[in-house]
């Protein structure tokens, strides 16, 4: 449980710090303005795309039991059951 929202909140981290280097709040002393701002947006889709692949990746497998089972794992497993 704790995993998940440290995973999470490292990632809206890194989402803001983007948002912070585009707006120009930060500027650095006697660097490029317009590779600060490229920067800026590389953090926020590389935050954006680190969110939704964790996400994913959390409804596939199942992290709640400490074991790591993926959710095709457990379907094959029912049909074998079953028969």
């Amino acid at each position: 449980m704790y995993l998940h929202i440290i995973n999470y909140a490292v990632r809206i981290i890194i989402i803001i710090l983007g948002i912070i280097m585009v707006s120009g709040i930060i500027t650095p002393p006697r660097e490029n303005a317009e590779f600060f701002t490229i920067m800026g947006v590389v953090f926020i889709l590389f935050g954006l795309y680190r969110l939704v692949l964790y996400r994913f990746k959390s409804q596939r497998y199942d992290f709640s039991s400490g074991n790591i089972i993926s959710k095709d794992d457990e379907d094959k497993e029912e049909e074998n059951d079953k028969q």
